[in-house]
């Protein structure tokens, strides 16, 4: 062999050992961040990573980011245990979201369930998300995260705003973070007279969705929406975005009781325990304050949320001579928000917030509410459920507070339609492939659309449905296409003939599918 092809070879043999070690390069995690945390994971193969045995509770948040991905896919694999039956914060269908930008996330498909002991129904079980990167650095969440620094911004965001007050009733135990209160209202107005509701969310930290929806009320409450108006002028608003702090800063799935979370408690049933947890304590003083004051709070509702469960209400405690006025809120609120169930009793009644907050404020009608992100399988007639995104969280919120508005006699019922559970049937796949979006179109006065698109990439298409739907329920409209361009990111648009909605509604745009070479 003439010295040239000996060179020819050897090149190519380094070019193919190259482009080997970038196809299996090493993946990295890192969970130095704000509410990052994975528990007892390793990188098993390049492409797998073992996560676990970790128990059914405390140790089940995960936030990470991962680099060294691009177009690689990837094995997620978590060995979880359980005393009982797969249930709670790892339902069926629990997966994972991933983002690129921070803003804009993409819904993990099709998770994979499987016992470790086939034919045990209680004790280990293992999940299997896999998922392909469109980019090399990425973020993987049980959920879209809604941290203190997010609310932070937030309450810069709008400490100039006449009707926003805010407060803290006191700063955590191991992080010195404020525990912050918006207090809302139309300031031209006394409060006196006034409707006054108590609104608190992630009682328990991994609860992200109860901080959504929390952000969903504000923004309503604080739009140029004429009910929105019409609701401070008759209302006055004490919400908690994040009541666990130190939870939700340390990234454990309950209320800590040391910094490194070798400890934990569920909060809301050691309610009555003396001498009372120090966030529990920093609460009830600020109740006392509320009363000292002359507040009496029509209204408590709690913000809870399973994740990947049934959205729910539960009507709570209340005095025997408000349960009619309780049973017509869920009215208001089950019409408006058609997707949730009314959920049963709880077990141990008298053992929760709501029981003592009643001992304080004994005139409140009380709720917990399920701010999930999916629609439940049995509800949308599909078998499986749906995901849901954060966006979808805060339209929950806006419709808990139009039911607020219409509960106090505000004709609130002329809004812009819902869009939610927008998605695409693949994250990746090759040039010429089939793609399908989809989106649930809803309007609360069950008006048809006069459009529903998806613009990809800049331009609108035009989504249809089925024949003849019931547009007081989510109708799913669909579009379907072909995977021509690299990326694909997308929205939705709707009108009612009225008004119009895009989700997002903030200027970020959800990432959607790439040519996978």
């Amino acid at each position: 062999m003439d010295r040239k092809k000996r060179l020819t070879g050897l090149l190519g043999l380094l070019l193919l050992l190259s482009a080997g070690r970038e196809a299996f390069s090493e993946i990295t995690i890192n969970t130095d961040f704000e509410n990052g945390h994975l528990e007892k994971y390793k990188i098993i193969e390049p492409d797998t990573i073992s996560i676990g045995p970790i128990s059914g509770h405390r140790d089940t948040w995960f936030s990470f980011k991962i680099k060294g991905v691009k177009h690689k896919k990837i094995n997620i694999i978590f060995e979880m245990i359980y005393k009982g039956e797969h249930s709670g914060i790892w339902g069926t269908d629990s997966t994972a979201m991933v983002t690129y930008d921070g803003k804009g996330f993409e819904i993990v498909k099709d998770p994979e369930i499987s016992q470790k002991t086939p034919g045990v129904t209680s004790g280990n079980y293992l999940q299997k998300l896999t998922h392909t990167f469109r980019e090399d650095e990425a973020l993987v969440s049980y959920c879209a995260p809604w941290s203190n620094t997010k609310m932070a911004e937030l309450a810069e965001k709008l400490k100039a705003d006449t009707r926003v007050q805010i407060e803290s009733i006191g700063n955590s135990k191991f992080k010195n973070l404020p525990l912050t209160c918006f207090k809302i209202t139309d300031p031209s107005l006394q409060d006196k007279g006034k409707k006054k509701l108590f609104i608190i969310g992630r009682e328990d930290s991994y609860e992200a969705g109860g901080s959504w929806a929390a952000e969903g009320i504000i923004r309503f409450i604080l739009s140029n929406d004429p009910a929105a108006g019409e609701l401070l002028k008759k209302a006055v608003f004490y919400i908690f975005p994040i009541f666990s702090v130190d939870g939700v800063a340390l990234g454990t799935t309950n209320f800590p009781l040391d910094p490194q979370n070798n400890n934990f408690v569920y909060v809301t049933a050691a309610w009555d325990r003396e001498p009372p947890y120090h966030e529990v304590k920093l609460m009830k003083d600020f109740w006392s304050k509320m009363k000292k004051a002359g507040v009496d709070f029509d209204i408590s509702f709690k913000l809870h949320s399973c994740c990947y469960a049934q959205n729910h209400f539960r009507p709570e405690d209340c005095a025997a001579e408000n349960k009619t006025m309780e049973r017509e809120l869920l009215r208001v609120l089950k019409r408006n928000l058609p997707w949730r169930e009314e959920a049963g009793k709880l077990d141990k009644p008298g053992t929760y917030m709501n029981s003592n907050f009643l001992k304080v404020f004994p005139g409140a009608i009380t709720y917990s509410s399920h701010n999930d992100f999916i629609f439940a399988g049995q509800y949308i007639n599909t078998g499986k459920n749906v995901y849901r995104r954060q966006e979808d969280i805060l339209q929950d919120g806006e419709l808990i507070a139009r039911s607020y508005a219409e509960f106090f006699g505000i004709d609130a019922k002329e809004a812009a339609p819902y869009l939610m559970a927008g998605d695409v049937d693949r994250n990746s796949g090759k040039k010429g492939e089939e793609l399908t979006y989809s989106v649930y179109y809803y309007d609360a006065g069950g008006l048809p659309p006069r459009k529903v698109e998806v613009k990809i990439n800049g331009k609108n298409y035009q989504m249809s449905s089925a024949k003849e739907p019931d547009f007081r329920k989510p109708v799913k409209f669909i579009y379907k296409t072909i995977l021509t361009e690299a990326v694909n990111n997308y929205c939705f648009t709707a009108s009612n003939g009225k008004k119009e909605r895009t989700v997002p509604e903030d200027a970020y745009l959800l990432p959607g599918p790439f040519i996978l070479e």
